[in-house]
């Protein structure tokens, strides 16, 4: 019975060592570049070293590898093992910013725009968090070619921005419609 029980360890452990499709590194700011280094260092500390998080703005630990500290939901930054913060929200990138999409605004203007209050989003050791305040104005363009985004910090900010983007992406065609000869009547 014992013989059966540490084979059954040692199955479980090797398949632990073994790297898995879903392992990731989730935060920028980690020590580690690849998910081989990560796990060789995760491997090595795991029942060892603590992974911290922070709770209502006290820093608490959980021994590494316990129930919420495992692989994917930590990562090695500035010396220290940290469990990342669960960010469930739909990150929009506009122009190499992130943002969170908020409430649709109502707009007075003739134009097939649509904007929305957006909160920035940052990244900490802890993970991804979203900014306070609600600082930018995001204009949004569907076609059935794509979607284009801007952003400013008005409507006005915003609109400017998308039809410049609007005006880089399809300057030949406006161009070309431009100089053609107009007909006669």
């Amino acid at each position: 019975m014992t013989g059966i029980l540490l084979k059954a360890v040692e199955q479980k452990f090797k398949e632990s060592q073994m790297p898995n499709l879903d392992d990731k590194i989730t935060n920028p700011m980690s020590e580690f570049k690849t998910v081989a280094e990560k796990r060789a260092a995760y491997d090595a500390a795991r029942g060892r070293a603590k992974a911290f998080f922070l709770d209502h703005r006290e820093i608490k630990y959980i021994v590494l590898g316990y129930r919420g500290a495992e692989f994917n939901n930590v990562e090695f930054i500035a010396g220290a093992w940290r469990i990342q913060n669960k960010f469930d929200y739909q990150i929009i990138n506009v122009r190499g910013k992130d943002f969170v999409l908020g409430d649709k605004l109502p707009h007075q203007e003739r134009t097939k725009f649509d904007f929305y209050r957006a909160y920035s989003v940052g990244n900490n050791c802890y993970g991804k968090y979203i900014f306070p305040s609600t600082d930018y104005i995001v204009a949004k363009y569907a076609t059935p070619r794509g979607t284009y985004w801007a952003y400013g910090q008005t409507i006005e900010q915003a609109r400017a921005f998308l039809g410049i983007k609007l005006y880089d992406e399809h300057q030949d065609l406006i161009h070309a419609n431009l100089s053609r000869p107009q007909e006669q009547k």
